[in-house]
């Protein structure tokens, strides 16, 4: 299963990593960041690296080796991808790519942060994921957008 075992001193020590496939098996039913709705019928899930929210293996930043996350700033939004690196060194697991230039370019910058998620996320890392990161990057904008106009009345 990707564990092994010696025997040092009496003791078991145990060596690996487990496997993605494993690890979801572990944690999908029970873990810190599942919120159940409807009597435990919808469940969704607030984990870093899940785009999409939902308690899926294909959406899950905990099982997955590679994944993506979005989340708003200032003027823009701040992209965050895992690196193959942070598998032994949490301290380089993510790479974060800011994606802001400021209030008065903020309008025109749809396409271009739209072209950088997906070259980023679609053209070398997780095409699967593309979609999703470009409907939360729609959302984001609308609602920094929304809030801008708020700020101004």
């Amino acid at each position: 299963v990707g564990l092994s075992s010696a025997r040092t001193r009496g003791r078991i020590a145990m060596s690996g990593q487990l496997t993605p496939d494993m690890l979801w098996m572990l944690t999908r039913s029970n873990n810190s960041f599942l919120v159940k709705r409807d009597s435990g019928r919808t469940q969704f899930c607030k984990e870093q690296f899940n785009l999409t929210n939902t308690n899926s293996f294909k959406a899950s930043g905990i099982a997955n080796s590679q994944g993506a996350d979005l989340q708003p700033c200032e003027h823009g939004a701040v992209l965050t991808i895992k690196s193959q690196k942070g598998k032994t060194k949490p301290v380089q697991l993510c790479k974060v790519t800011k994606m802001a230039r400021g209030p008065e370019k903020f309008d025109n910058d749809f396409g271009k942060v739209a072209k950088c998620i997906r070259n980023t996320v679609g053209g070398y890392y997780r095409p699967d994921l593309t979609k999703p990161a470009l409907a939360r990057w729609t959302k984001l904008h609308r609602s920094i957008k929304k809030a801008k106009k708020s700020e101004k009345k």
